[in-house]
């Protein structure tokens, strides 16, 4: 991400704080409702690039595994 998107991106989060509460849920309810797909797709990228960064992948069998679950 560049640094004008990551600026942006932090503006609008502390716009959002500013949000009554009543607000902020109103807001996480719908963007949950319209971009659930996107929303995990970000979880398992960010799971993912945490992961690598602590040195923890997946052994040979536990790759298996993880693939074999996906076509079932």
């Amino acid at each position: 991400m560049n640094s004008i998107s990551s600026n942006t991106a932090h503006s609008l989060y502390a716009l959002y704080e500013t949000l009554p509460n009543e607000v902020q849920l109103a807001f996480l309810q719908e963007l949950v409702q319209k971009n659930r797909q996107e929303l995990a797709d970000l979880r398992f990228y960010l799971d993912c690039k945490a992961a690598k960064e602590e040195n923890e992948f997946l052994s040979d069998e536990e790759q298996q595994a993880f693939i074999d679950s996906l076509s079932s």
